[in-house]
């Protein structure tokens, strides 16, 4: 179908307005423009669409010929270079990166509308550049994929600032200087002091660590700041006055195992809280699975079902490490029953299950030592919970 003036005018009012086709070499590149932002796999253009479109931009006599937009065609499909993919077919011409196809710039479209640490106007520039990665229909299409709780957001550019900070410490082997904060009630920052009554932190940093939408730096310092504590997580967005010391970071035996466990210690903490690590079984509801898989990945393995599997009824047993802290015991009570901490069954019981491989080196006495140290430390977080009523 040929395609109407007001139809041409309508997709020129799509295009930049600083455009210029003076001349073949500008011309080429308001072709690609136009193939770029006005086509995709549903909306083709023949070589007379785009001649009109062009018409409609910039004039009859800026329009060239049908033959010499498709030598233009042939050039850019040819060249290579600028990063598109071309395709003509029956019903005309279309195009799409080569780079990122639309289905991954939703992705990272939905990945900028939802992060903690832009702006809202670095937001916007950003979901802008994206947006010039596909056709305005398709642009159309993504936009509001993603609604956002558009919450007060704090600094995060100081927070990826203290990161690159961290990160060049850890390059060059020496220790980081700062100050961690609270927040008080007008969300002002206020300096924590350590146990000598000094503010300022001189650490040895051992990781860079995200979770739950936030980074954090694990350190080690002697002696220790607070609590007798000398491995410590602190949230990078709570720490400023952030810099690389001029004193060469620890290298003894307790960073050693730091950096060693620490892929260990992420996996098994909870909310970047860690404790010590426990062995336990978990009593798991069958319409509980997915909160145990989102926590605990796809490696659980379950036994001993007190049912049939697919009944929402149905419980069954399974094996997890876990570090021990407030956050774990605030997670299982938060499942309402649907997961609960058990007691270790006999030892042939235990050893026969699709775990038995996790547990070989395992003494049954630290199964029940374990069990007993959650159990009780969870007994006193629900006593302690009561004093908020």
């Amino acid at each position: 179908m040929t395609m109407t003036k007001t139809q041409a005018r309508e997709l020129a009012d799509l295009l930049d307005d600083g455009l210029s086709a003076e001349g073949p070499r500008q011309r080429l590149l308001c072709v690609v423009e136009v193939l770029r932002g006005l086509t995709d796999a549903d909306h083709a253009l023949s070589n007379a669409d785009i001649r009109a479109v062009l018409a409609a931009k910039f004039g009859p006599s800026c329009a060239p010929a049908e033959n010499t937009i498709n030598t233009d065609i042939r050039a850019i499909r040819e060249s290579g270079c600028l990063g598109l993919d071309v395709h003509t077919g029956p019903t005309g011409t279309w195009c799409e990166s080569s780079q990122l196809s639309p289905a991954n710039v939703r992705l990272m479209l939905n990945a900028v509308q939802a992060s903690r640490f832009l702006t809202q106007e670095q937001s916007a520039l950003l979901q802008e550049s994206l947006f010039g990665l596909v056709s305005r229909y398709q642009e159309e299409d993504l936009a509001g994929d993603v609604h956002v709780d558009q919450r007060v957001r704090k600094n995060y550019q100081e927070a990826f600032a203290n990161c690159d900070t961290v990160a060049r410490a850890l390059r060059e082997g020496r220790k980081i200087e700062f100050r961690y904060a609270y927040n008080d009630f007008q969300g002002k920052p206020v300096a924590l002091p350590g146990d000598d009554g000094s503010t300022l932190r001189v650490e040895t940093p051992i990781a860079l660590l995200f979770s739950d939408g936030n980074y954090y730096v694990e350190s080690y310092g002697d002696p220790a700041w607070r609590h007798g504590i000398n491995l410590m997580r602190s949230r990078v967005d709570r720490m400023y006055d952030v810099r690389v010391s001029s004193q060469k970071a620890d290298r003894c035996r307790a960073v050693y195992n730091a950096k060693r466990s620490v892929a260990k210690r992420v996996r098994e903490g909870f909310e970047m809280l860690g404790g010590d690590s426990r062995a336990l079984f978990l009593s798991v509801r069958s319409d509980r699975t997915n909160e145990m898989f989102d926590r605990f990945g796809f490696g659980l393995k379950f036994a001993q079902f007190d049912g049939p599997v697919g009944d929402v009824t149905t419980r069954g047993i399974t094996f997890v490490r876990v570090a021990q802290s407030v956050t774990f015991y605030r997670w299982l009570s938060g499942m309402q029953g649907g997961v609960r901490l058990v007691r270790p069954s006999t030892e042939v019981e235990m050893r026969t299950g699709p775990w038995r491989d996790r547990l070989k080196d395992v003494p049954y006495d630290q199964l029940i030592t374990d069990y007993e140290a959650v159990a009780q430390g969870y007994r006193e977080y629900l006593e302690r919970a009561q004093t908020a009523l």
